[in-house]
């Protein structure tokens, strides 16, 4: 009997510590499961953001095409384009470093003008502007390289950008133009006497033009004289003044005649028409209508003295005669 009551208390003992365990295991489970639900319905948002960073002002000045080559004389265009990142709009400042003999000039915008700035608004990041150089008007650069630097600026941000243009020499070209200072092409002159016409003869391409003579396709019997007769040598863009002397001979009738004037070089040659009106003497034409207009008064008055009477009396001599016997009667006698 005493077994079997130690066997029944360790049953009891067996039982509490088991009823007495569940209760504290849950109770546990619960807690560690409230925990994680706690820790799952945290949002992250309530936790405080990292700090934004701040967005680092730069520029960046490209170049599209930044080396170019043309022959002498030519202006060269560049596309230049500025990279620009900041926080807000930015106003730069352009500059450019040239060459002696150069000019240099910005274009942008819409229309397109000449500008010394520009600005970059937020968001847009770019800027592309054209710059122009060419050799001023005074002088040509000889062949050879050329540099340019192309500068943006505001304040302590800046870039810039070299440029190179290749200068090489030209082909030569051969032009002669021919024409007048007012470009008249129609003339009027008298026959039998100088007429004197002022032509002009300008090279217009590069090449020189050696040896150029001067001729005319006239009519027959005309006489046309060039001074000078010859030039040696044209220059690029010189202009040769050329008198020309048109003689028509006497008896030429009056009318319009074409007159061809050439010049012709070892290179090239220019032609060029004009319209000849030769105009007469109208002396004697004058002459006849002022002795018509002298015979039509004189008849006038004439008619007018006659009265009534017919032409064929009043022209009579013994019409005259009577009139005067007439007269001498009514005089009174002395």
């Amino acid at each position: 009997m005493g077994k079997f009551r130690g066997a029944r208390y360790l049953l009891c003992l067996a039982l509490f510590f088991g009823v007495l365990g569940s209760l504290f295991g849950s109770q546990l489970a619960l807690a560690a499961q409230e925990s994680r639900q706690v820790d799952v319905l945290l949002p992250s948002g309530q936790e405080e953001p990292p700090p934004e960073e701040a967005i680092e002002e730069s520029l960046d000045v490209f170049a599209r095409y930044p080396v170019q080559q043309s022959v002498v004389g030519s202006a060269f265009e560049f596309e230049i384009t500025l990279y620009y990142e900041g926080p807000e709009a930015k106003t730069f400042d352009l500059d450019a470093e040239l060459p002696e003999g150069w000019t240099g000039t910005f274009i942008g915008g819409y229309p397109e003008t000449e500008i010394s700035a520009f600005t970059v608004e937020p968001m847009k990041e770019r800027e592309t502007i054209t710059f122009i150089v060419a050799p001023t008007e005074q002088s040509l650069p000889a062949p050879g390289e050329y540099m340019f630097t192309v500068s943006a600026f505001s304040g302590d941000l800046s870039d810039s950008v070299d440029l190179k243009v290749i200068v090489v020499t030209a082909a030569p070209q051969y032009l002669l133009y021919m024409s007048t200072a007012t470009l008249q092409s129609e003339f009027s002159i008298r026959p039998n006497q100088p007429n004197h016409i002022s032509v002009q003869l300008l090279n217009a391409q590069i090449g020189t033009v050696d040896n150029i003579v001067f001729s005319a396709e006239k009519p027959a019997g005309w006489d046309v004289i060039f001074t000078p007769s010859t030039i040696a040598s044209l220059e690029y863009g010189v202009t040769q003044e050329i008198d020309v002397v048109v003689t028509p001979p006497a008896g030429t009738e009056a009318g319009d005649y074409p007159l061809f004037l050439k010049a012709s070089g070892d290179q090239t040659e220019a032609e060029r028409e004009y319209r000849i009106t030769v105009i007469t003497s109208t002396a004697w034409g004058v002459a006849g209508i002022i002795i018509a207009i002298a015979i039509i008064v004189g008849l006038a008055i004439w008619f007018r003295q006659s009265g009534t009477r017919g032409e064929a009396e009043t022209a009579s001599p013994a019409y005259w005669f009577k009139r005067a016997a007439a007269r001498f009667k009514r005089s009174p006698k002395k």
